[in-house]
């Protein structure tokens, strides 16, 4: 192949920055607030007290979780992007929040930031384009306590232009088949080298740029120059499976730039590339390819059956950085924020055939998708990795280039390690099983809590929190979740009741769960409760299955009755909301009517009746229609139907568990194993800071509610990782030598360490609704202990609280209030032994069944 480029120094493109002579009449808002008169230009607060001016500066006390007070008008110069510098420090942290506008407050015009607790920070917040007569209005962060601002001033913000892409030249004849590793070929050209080609199978997959282009500043204006054609490097002597190049420049201002690449062939269906560029003298870089793709240039084009950029898309057939799950300048995410990639993985999949990129170092780079490219005119799909990195803070959602460059420091190469994988496989589903493959599972996060602490924190959440009244158990801990009765609470109290070592614990968790236990009709104990995950467990820890049974059979009939003729949940908006299927091409997704099947499959498993159970199982087999899909719409309550969703791949996997149990169909425990593995991308198997909580931790959904805010990118959310971590452990049961137990152990684990623990008198014990991640702090409503309780139970390695297994040769199934081992069975017997925890009487069901 060859390509035939010019290279030659760009024009400059528009800068716009602050100028040191501004005349006063240009200066930008800013307000100084040690001064009281500054003070007193704000005010009309909502959950505070009172705002008084001190020496410090503005004094906010709170009280109440919606805290905000608004500020004068002020007037900013059209068009000109700007940054708010601002210093505050805040007692409890959390989020903070910015609205401008005009008029009114809304949604849709807000910035939000971290805020660390109880120490002074100085932040730099980006903000669009404001216009004459805009207001702010200050959330500060926290339910309570204080939080003093020192200074807030705007200023411009650098503005730099990409200069036009000029098209990716075509391929020529002449490429030799020069690495091979597994099905993955790397075809290049000795004349242009840095244009390669990357085969699956034979097939076309992507091609490597056949030119790079670095930007710099140079006396506060951008410069642009593109490296020349590169040399192949001829390989060492006794090497093997090698390949390299070099391309070197001299700028205009005399520095010398050498951009180097080395291939190497690895394990299968993987060739290692490490990238190097040195200069000569310093440089303020603002751009600076390392290693770019184009998949699908020269061959498939701007199609695919599938993409993944992991934390951030999930892709059909359809755009990445769309509208369809977020509105607003965060729907631009081609360069995000470091953090918000739960690893390091772009993958393009079409016809059955897959190219990806996996990199090294990602906090200290960027990286670039774009599917299709729209950004640098490739013809494909861009997957690559720049430099300098994202921060967060440092560049617009979406910008190839930074607020503020960075130097890149003379003679020091800069070097970055990353692997090209390509293979076969109907979907990106095989892409992540490669990065699992050649990059291993993260370790396991430390909790900090061994079993007789957990049960010690989770005890104090059932017993002296904020969710209890009483008998009665809020789901959370927040506005708007009111005490019901939940005989999960019992159980639960139950549980740690036989596992603290402390007596006067144990009566209060023992007198606790009777009381709970009173409010609630005996019939209803196999559905009540505040917890994410439902089992029927109360009714047999407490010895009240036979009038449950009916109520089961109830629950199955009503789930069951749900679904249309089709087989499907469709989703109808609800009045005076938001219309949450507008974006999507049908009104049914996997998620919404999955959680529906998995609903009357289990209800009916425990129910027993052979018509329920057959009806069930067809419901299921509807759910093929969802096939190879991307797990999206499970909470259309608030997320858009489109989203693609962890909860969704939870509520898939549990429904093909339970019918893998009842039937021993391996199709269904195929689809168990598939729908597992998309749910991997949503967890964090790269730390995302440096900071120590990250890792298995789970982002919700790749989206925003309401398509506005909040913004779930980068925001973990692990009550729904922990649904999805006990669907895993239930499939680890049926799925020898699978990486499900571990998978879900290190969610679980994750869990706990965003549990707020012991300092907190009204949260203990609870589980965030999400974590903050810059600032390592739990946030938002606190949700009861049953949500991590379910899965840490077997974390710490007792016998699961409720498990269901089927005997299917003798035709007889098992439910338990702890583990069931099956030691046989054959027709017309089975034998099996049962770990039960309670530590009084308990049941076992055991109903006999047969399926036609």
């Amino acid at each position: 192949m060859q390509y035939n480029v010019s290279c030659k120094v760009l024009a400059l493109v528009t800068l716009l920055g602050a100028c040191a002579g501004m005349e006063a009449a240009d200066a930008l808002p800013s307000f100084d607030f040690k001064s009281a008169t500054v003070v007193r230009e704000w005010g009309t607060p909502h959950h505070i007290p009172v705002l008084r001016s001190t020496d410090e500066g503005l004094e906010i006390t709170i009280a109440g979780n919606d805290p905000y007070f608004h500020g004068p008008a002020r007037d900013y110069p059209a068009g000109e992007l700007l940054t708010m510098r601002l210093r505050l420090k805040s007692e409890q942290g959390g989020m903070g929040q910015f609205f401008y506008y005009q008029d009114q407050a809304s949604p849709e015009q807000v910035v939000s930031f971290p805020v660390p607790r109880n120490r002074w920070v100085d932040l730099r917040i980006p903000f669009p384009a404001l216009r004459k007569g805009y207001h702010l209005r200050f959330d500060p962060p926290g339910q309570g306590g204080k939080c003093i601002v020192d200074t807030l001033r705007m200023e411009r913000r650098l503005s730099v232009k990409i200069p036009v892409w000029p098209p990716m030249p075509k391929l020529v004849p002449g490429a030799e088949k020069t690495l091979t590793s597994g099905d993955l070929e790397l075809w290049a050209n000795p004349q242009h080298p840095a244009g390669y080609e990357l085969r699956v199978h034979g097939r076309s997959m992507a091609v490597g740029f056949p030119h790079y282009r670095v930007g710099y500043l140079w006396q506060e204006q951008p410069v642009w120059v593109n490296f020349p054609v590169a040399q192949v490097v001829p390989a060492k002597s006794g090497s093997k499976g090698t390949y390299a190049f070099r391309s070197r420049l001299r700028d205009a201002q005399g520095a010398e730039w050498l951009h180097e690449q080395e291939f190497q062939a690895d394990a299968a269906g993987t060739i290692r590339v490490e990238t190097r560029v040195t200069v000569s003298q310093n440089r303020e870089v603002l751009f600076l390819p390392m290693t770019w793709l184009a998949a699908g240039a020269q061959s498939f084009g701007t199609n695919k059956h599938q993409g993944l950029f992991a934390g951030l898309e999930y892709l059909d057939n359809e755009p990445s950085s769309s509208t369809a799950d977020i509105e607003g300048p965060q729907a631009q995410r081609q360069v995000p924020a470091n953090h918000k990639i739960t690893f390091p993985l772009m993958a393009i999949e079409q016809a059955g055939h897959y190219v990806g990129l996996i990199w090294e170092d990602h906090l200290q780079f960027s990286a670039v998708f774009d599917s299709p490219d729209r950004l640098v005119n490739s013809g494909g799909h861009l997957m690559g990795v720049l430099w300098p990195q994202s921060d967060g803070e440092n560049r617009e959602e979406g910008s190839l280039v930074p607020y503020s460059p960075q130097v890149l420091i003379a003679g020091k190469p800069l070097t970055l390690r990353a692997k090209l994988i390509g293979g076969v496989g109907d979907t990106v589903v095989a892409a992540v099983q490669h990065y699992v493959r050649v990059q291993g599972w993260p370790k396991p996060p430390e909790t900090g809590l061994n079993q007789e602490q957990y049960v010690s924190l989770a005890a104090y959440g059932w017993l002296n929190s904020k969710i209890r009244r009483g008998n009665l158990y809020r789901h959370a801990y927040w506005p708007g979740f009111g005490p019901t009765p939940a005989a999960d609470a019992a159980l639960f109290q139950s549980w740690l009741a036989q596992k603290t070592t402390d007596a006067s614990t144990r009566q209060q968790l023992i007198e606790a769960s009777a009381q709970v236990l009173q409010p609630i009709p005996v019939n209803q104990l196999y559905h009540s409760g505040v917890g994410h995950v439902r089992t029927p467990a109360a009714a047999l820890a407490f010895n009240e299955v036979r009038l449950n049974l009916e109520t089961a059979r109830a629950q199955a009939r009503h789930f069951t009755q749900q679904l249309s003729a089709q087989g499907v949940i469709r989703y109808h908006p609800t009045a005076n909301r938001p219309d949450y299927g507008r974006t999507y091409h049908t009104n049914h997704a996997n998620g919404l009517t999955a959680q529906v099947v998995y609903s009357g499959l289990a209800a009916a498993a425990f129910s027993g009746d052979p018509s329920l159970i057959s009806n069930a199982v067809q419901c299921l087999k509807g759910l093929s229609i969802y096939r190879q899909g991307v797990p999206r719409g499970a909470q259309t309550w608030e997320i858009p139907l489109h989203t693609p969703d962890i909860l969704a791949s939870a509520h898939l996997v549990h429904a093909y568990v339970i019918g893998y149990e009842l039937t021993g169909d391996t199709t269904f425990l195929e689809e168990a194993r598939y729908w597992a593995w998309t749910g991997v991308p949503f967890v964090y198997l790269v730390a995302p800071t440096e900071y120590p909580v990250g890792p298995y931790s789970t982002i919700a959904v790749l989206g925003a509610t309401g398509w506005r805010a909040p913004v779930w990118f980068g925001q973990p959310v692990q009550w729904c990782g922990l649904v999805y971590a006990d669907a895993l452990y239930q499939l680890a049961v049926v799925d020898a030598n699978s990486p499900w137990r571990n998978l879900a152990d290190g969610i679980t684990r994750a869990g706990l360490q965003h549990t707020w623990k012991a300092l907190d008198v009204e949260r203990a014990g609870l589980l965030p609704d999400f974590y903050l991640l810059a600032v390592q702090q739990s946030d938002g409503s606190a949700i009861n202990p049953a949500t991590v309780g379910i899965n840490a139970v077997r974390l710490y390695g007792g016998p699961p609280i409720y498990e269901f297994r089927a005997a299917r040769r003798s035709e007889v199934q098992l439910h338990a209030p702890g583990g069931i081992q099956l030691r046989e069975d054959k027709p017309e017997l089975a034998s099996f032994t049962v770990q039960g925890w309670p530590g009084s009487p308990y049941s076992v069901l055991a109903p006999v069944y047969e399926l036609a």
